[in-house]
């Protein structure tokens, strides 16, 4: 019946174009393109950010033409976003897009030579032009001993380098605050390089002050959360830029702090008064049950249009809202779930900051719901949110998420799961038993002999497995196919996930290897055999069995990682 029940809701979402956006056209060319550099790399790719997500997939492909010309287009969901470009691994740029046109041109011959190897024509052109000569000015900053007007810190290196985070995190709120504003300020005067030799770009000052400003505020975040977690008004007032352009990848690293203040925040409103953030206002609920439940009769519809105007009137009432939760428990669960959480966000926080908590609910949430799940909160978190860009943004996600349905489904479906692993979708690998953790592992590893195994502890509602897990594709772009990716999830008694998502979550962010899905009583049995058993930690195997690395370096530290798996397999 539940089943039947989002079916039926889901029919109209399916069918929803996403919200039109503006476009930044990309052209360009790159001069002198050799056949052997084509051969090497044939196309460019550029990516840019989404509020909601520190690492988004947000990124497409440029092909090259033989004269070694592309052409493509990227969605703006901000008037003002950064793009960065990367060709092949072999040259980088970063730069500032706006609806319109960009025309890029570099020369082939000049990678890795050239002081300066890109060249812009077009929207923020300027800006584009100027923003390599402030990254140079920057850098030559903070190598140097230059003298700085603080009493905490005496030089620029000092202030912009590594031993300004050794005292920071111990200071004072008052004294965290000076020196964050003196790093900005030191920052911020790397442009007086450009202005001596030309007319500075407004764009890029803006730009620029933008990036640094935003660097200051994630600092102070992070040290509210590492001391007393008492953030001074002007920095809750600072919020109100998260709608402002430019989009950088700075905003997003700000966004993503601030949402774990936040976290800590309603958390503790959460413990602090149960009773208040359990429940919800008669009247949205009613509302709610009228707008979301299905096959309800004319009667019933204008009982809860009555309820919604006059509150309760009846002892009955309640009874008969209850009775209608009961009959549509799935759907309405979402939507109070998020419903009470938006209350204290609105409680709490200002306009702007309520309404990026609103859409990145569902965006920091997406590993619990299935993909119907997470249309279904798409469609209503869309209907309570002002700002188009937050909406736009949170789209984005969604779409990524479902669109490997069919593969999920064919997942999710799988039903011929072994005790030997089993593939259930190309390069995806199911096994399950009721036998003792060690000795089903022992027996799933021997079937691996003489390969090297690179093995990933993890747990679905651990911050840290899915953080590092997300890294587990470009490694695996990065080694041998015969490397075997090996994946134990560590079942918890306070979380008791279903496999559905679990299968869902791997192919959703191709996971590709072998699972094995451990209840508490095998990973107990576990212990010894894994040490450390803690999630997001990862171990190596050599093809002999034997362990190489018991606790080896994760997928996020890429390069380390593929020299110590390529060393085991020797």
């Amino acid at each position: 019946m539940r089943f039947i029940i989002l079916t039926i809701l889901l029919s109209g979402i399916l069918a929803t174009s996403y919200a039109e956006t503006d476009s930044l056209i990309i052209k360009g060319r790159i001069q002198n393109l050799s056949g052997r550099l084509y051969r090497q790399a044939s196309f460019i790719n550029f990516s840019r950010n989404n509020i909601l997500q520190p690492q988004s997939e947000l990124s497409k492909q440029a092909p090259l033409e033989p004269d070694g010309s592309f052409r493509l287009s990227l969605p703006m969901l901000f008037s003002q976003e950064e793009i960065y470009l990367d060709y092949g691994g072999r040259a980088f740029a970063t730069f500032l897009g706006s609806p319109g046109t960009v025309e890029i041109t570099f020369n082939g011959d000049s990678i890795g030579k050239a002081k300066k190897l890109f060249f812009f024509a077009g929207v923020n052109a300027d800006a584009n032009n100027q923003y390599p000569l402030y990254v140079d000015a920057e850098n030559k900053i903070a190598e140097s001993n230059k003298a700085v007007a603080s009493s905490l810190i005496s030089n620029s290196k000092d202030l912009l380098g590594p031993n300004f985070f050794k005292s920071f995190w111990q200071r004072g709120t008052p004294e965290a605050k000076s020196l964050v504003k003196s790093r900005e300020q030191l920052r911020l005067s790397a442009l007086q390089n450009i202005s001596q030799n030309a007319m500075l770009s407004p764009v890029l000052f803006q730009w620029v002050k933008s990036i640094t400003d935003e660097e200051g505020l994630q600092l102070m975040y992070e040290h509210a959360m590492g001391t007393d977690y008492v953030v001074p008004k002007d920095l809750l007032d600072s919020l109100e830029k998260l709608k402002n352009p430019p989009l950088t990848g700075q905003r997003v690293i700000w966004a993503n702090r601030f949402g774990n203040y936040a976290d800590i925040i309603v958390g503790n409103r959460k413990i602090s008064n149960p009773a208040r953030v359990n429940s919800l206002p008669v009247r949205l609920m009613s509302t709610l049950i009228r707008n979301n439940a299905v096959n309800l009769t004319p009667d019933e519809r204008q009982h809860l249009d009555n309820i919604t105007a006059n509150g309760l009137t009846e002892k009955g009432e309640l009874d008969f809202m209850n009775k209608l939760f009961a009959k549509n428990e799935m759907v309405l669960n979402l939507l109070f779930n998020f419903e009470r959480e938006n209350r204290i966000y609105g409680e709490v926080f200002d306009s702007t900051a309520t309404e990026f908590l609103k859409v990145r609910y569902l965006a920091k949430n997406m590993y619990k719901f299935t993909y119907p799940q997470q249309l279904v909160l798409n469609k209503y978190i869309q209907s309570r949110t002002g700002l188009p860009q937050f909406r736009q943004s949170l789209d984005e996600i969604v779409a990524l998420e479902v669109r490997d349905s069919a593969d999920i489904r064919k997942i999710i479906n799988f039903k011929d799961v072994r005790t030997d692993p089993a593939e259930a979708l190309p390069g995806y690998w199911l096994a399950a038993s009721n036998d003792r953790g060690t000795s089903w592992f022992n027996r799933v590893l021997d079937t691996y002999k003489g390969k090297t195994v690179y093995l990933a502890k993890w747990n679905i509602e651990d911050p840290k497995s899915r953080e590092e897990l997300d890294f587990i594709p470009a490694l695996q772009a990065s080694l041998p196919e015969d490397v075997v990716f090996l994946y134990v999830h560590l079942a918890d008694e306070e979380n008791n996930t279903s496999e559905q998502l679990l299968r869902q979550y791997i192919v959703r962010h191709k996971l590709k290897g072998t699972h094995l899905f451990l209840n508490n009583d095998q990973v107990m049995d576990m212990l010894f055999r894994l040490n450390p058993l803690d999630t997001g930690t990862f171990a190596l195997i050599r093809p002999n069995g034997k362990f190489a690395m018991k606790n080896a370096s994760p997928p996020s530290a890429r390069e380390k990682t593929v020299q110590a798996i390529l060393q085991a397999g020797n």
